[in-house]
């Protein structure tokens, strides 16, 4: 990716993959400069604000919007936010052209999500100027049955696991 405005940035996904194939996904997006704005864990258990609270809606919204996605575990942290995504079927049926396969793909995905969650958050006055995500967001293709089920696991252990 060489984006005029960003030169040297490079593309954290995996070069030459398909990003609107079928597969799990596992994802994490955190906030802008990890600033812990989603809620406060105390006793093992995450309390999350109306921010946090409005990413679980919004995501949680995703699957009734999207219908090639099926969303599993996910969590809402202090500073980030963790979810596998399952592409179910690709769109990419009778050479659909590219331009309408974007719209498919988990960046775009991803980024509909964290517009969804700003839009509602400026809305309701909650955000500042400081934004609330970090630009990017983190992926890892998952590729086999046993690192879903040790990805999920991680998920659901994060607030028990929290050292921040």
């Amino acid at each position: 990716m060489n984006n005029s405005k960003f030169p040297n940035r490079k593309s954290a996904r995996l070069k030459g993959y398909d990003y609107t194939s079928m597969g799990y996904y596992f994802i994490t997006i955190n906030s802008k400069n990890k600033r812990c704005i989603f809620g406060k864990i105390k006793d093992e258990v995450m309390y999350p604000n109306k921010l946090g609270e409005i990413i679980i809606e919004e995501w949680e919204t995703m699957a009734k919007i999207r219908k090639n996605i099926k969303l599993h575990e996910y969590v809402v942290m202090p500073n980030h936010f963790h979810a596998v995504v399952e592409i179910c079927y690709s769109m990419n049926k009778n050479n659909v052209p590219r331009k309408f396969l974007a719209a498919h793909s988990l960046g775009t995905i991803i980024g509909s999500f964290k517009g969804a969650v700003t839009r509602k958050t400026n809305a309701l006055k909650l955000g500042n100027e400081k934004g609330i995500w970090h630009v990017r967001f983190y992926d890892r293709i998952i590729r086999d049955a046993e690192e879903l089920l040790n990805t999920k696991r991680y998920i659901l252990n994060n607030v028990k696991n929290w050292k921040y």
